[in-house]
């Protein structure tokens, strides 16, 4: 019989954060970033924290350090990051890294706290929309996430849109999206298609939009496949969802169950001068 040690495991990690200030610091961190759970100790206070879920983050009152802060980084994984990065922008923290897509397979931005620390909140990209697709070329993967800028553009451009679109404000409404998915090859998106609309009564397919050397090879198929299955896993049952197409492609759209103005509505729209 052998008296065997448990192993070694480590549990949990808080950072403890110099700052001049403990009780703003808490109170930035609750108000602004949206912890909840707090604490003090001292009086006045020296140490205190903030919690959220299982995140916790320690403060401790070091003037001399805290002003020699500035730039140092501290990673958040984080959920539901458009809500979150919504939330911080609305409540006036300063974002110093716009939310992207990073070629590190998470989409993050960086905010920076009134020490100067700067915070980063990730999320990572999945994969869940690869299985809407049945077949897609060697390589050719589907992740849920918004394009980047560059991304965006080069597709406009590509599929010869560039010319019919207000670009810099097509750029501003993809903040606004309900759902995207990028087909990826090697780092390089090759096509991608995005929702809008409220999310409840009625949803709108946009930007459905594959590289002509990858078209005629199922992406745009399995893109559409990815967004029908987020319209009917997400939004309550008799929602509506529609789609403005040349007539050319209104077949593509039939087999994914769009009816054209035969058999409904007709697409109408007003385009500001």
């Amino acid at each position: 019989m052998t008296n065997e040690s448990p192993p070694v495991e480590l549990c949990r990690s808080e950072a403890i954060l110099a700052v001049a200030d403990v009780v703003a610091a808490v109170r930035f961190y609750r108000d602004r970033l949206g912890f909840t759970g707090e604490w003090l100790w001292g009086e006045p206070p020296t140490f205190g924290g903030v919690s959220w879920g299982k995140v916790a983050v320690m403060f401790c009152l070091q003037s001399d350090l805290a002003a020699r802060v500035e730039g140092h980084q501290h990673y958040f994984f984080v959920t539901g990051i458009d809500r979150l990065h919504e939330r911080h922008r609305d409540s006036g923290v300063p974002v110093i890294s716009p939310l992207e897509a990073k070629p590190w397979g998470l989409r993050e931005y960086t905010v920076r706290d009134p020490n100067g620390y700067h915070l980063r909140f990730g999320e990572p990209i999945t994969t869940r929309a690869t299985a809407a697709a049945k077949e897609l070329p060697q390589r050719v993967q589907l992740v849920e996430r918004l394009p980047t800028v560059e991304e965006y553009e080069t597709l406009v451009r590509a599929v010869g849109w560039a010319g019919a679109m207000n670009l810099e404000a097509a750029l501003a409404a993809l903040q606004n999206t309900l759902y995207a998915v990028m087909a990826v090859e090697g780092g390089q998106a090759v096509g991608m298609a995005r929702l809008v609309g409220d999310g409840a009564t009625a949803c709108y397919v946009q930007d459905v939009m594959v590289l002509p050397a990858y078209q005629r090879k199922g992406i745009g198929t399995a893109l559409m496949a990815a967004v029908m299955s987020y319209f009917r896993r997400e939004t309550p049952r008799k929602s509506s969802i529609g789609l403005f197409t040349g007539r050319n492609l209104a077949g593509f759209y039939e087999r994914h169950g769009f009816e054209g103005p035969d058999t409904g509505l007709y697409g109408m729209y007003l385009k500001q001068e």
